[in-house]
């Protein structure tokens, strides 16, 4: 019986930035006391997930696109999904296609990306990084026809927005805006959160959501930190992440996480 469930971030929180996940912090993962689960929740995409799932020995479901899927890669079917409804998603990229943005979509299809896009790099250097089967499918927008989009697009994500698009976005009531890093914004179905992604995944498990230890480090992760469940910021984390958390662990690069659950937890 799973007792007590952690869920990090990925991205400065488990990953230094441009780094790998340390040996530190795998050996802490990989000797968890029975009873413990251990997930991921992230703002990327499940199909580029794939590499840390197996890098980890993770078999609980993981929380992607910002909580708008809970996938579970043993069955390869998700436990709880949040898509953009069809109306709003084309609306919502006839939008950004006309004023110039450059922006990726993810589905369950793959994600799509403009011809142009100058951050095709970092999906690139991902599929590089792994075997075939464990690649993320790109799928280019057709941009003169958007009738062939796939009605489950989970987020969207907008390079270097305007602020006159983020407050116009922000008004929009179907949709929830956030931000996994700096210079992007995060769009997502309105209630599409890794707060309710971790109570989903919780009830999922049948774990008491006050025994669910959640880490982070950016906005996108303070969700986590008013669930109910206890939050953890990273020691880089912003410092209005840190004032939601219960308590703060050390830097990314000096493996917080492994430094929490060793002498925090």
């Amino acid at each position: 019986m799973m007792e007590r469930l952690i869920v990090c971030d990925i991205d400065n929180t488990l990953l230094p930035a441009g780094g790998q996940i340390s040996e530190a912090t795998l050996s802490v993962l990989r000797d968890l006391p029975s009873g413990t689960g251990f997930s991921i929740a992230t703002g990327r995409s499940f199909h580029v997930v794939r590499k840390f799932v197996e890098e980890l020995s993770l078999r609980l479901p993981v929380i992607t696109s910002n909580g708008a899927q809970v996938y579970d890669y043993q069955n390869e079917t998700s436990i709880y999904e949040s898509c953009l409804s069809p109306k709003v998603s084309r609306k919502l990229i006839s939008r950004l296609l006309s004023e110039d943005y450059d922006f990726v979509a993810y589905a369950d299809v793959g994600i799509y990306f403009r011809e142009e896009s100058e951050h095709l790099a970092f999906f690139q250097n991902y599929n590089d990084s792994v075997r075939p089967g464990l690649r993320a499918p790109m799928v280019p927008l057709h941009e003169q026809d958007l009738s062939t989009l796939s009605d489950r697009i989970t987020k969207v994500l907008v390079y270097s927005p305007k602020k006159a698009l983020t407050d116009s976005l922000r008004k929009v009531p179907e949709l929830e805006i956030t931000a996994s890093m700096s210079h992007v914004i995060d769009i997502m179905a309105s209630g599409s959160t890794k707060g309710n992604a971790v109570r989903a995944l919780a009830a999922h498990l049948e774990v008491d959501i006050s025994s669910v230890y959640c880490f982070g480090d950016n906005e996108n992760d303070i969700s986590m930190f008013t669930c109910g469940a206890v939050g953890i910021a990273m020691g880089n984390a912003s410092e209005e992440t840190k004032s939601y958390a219960a308590m703060v662990t050390r830097n990314c690069k000096d493996d917080g996480v492994a430094y929490a659950i060793r002498h925090l937890l």
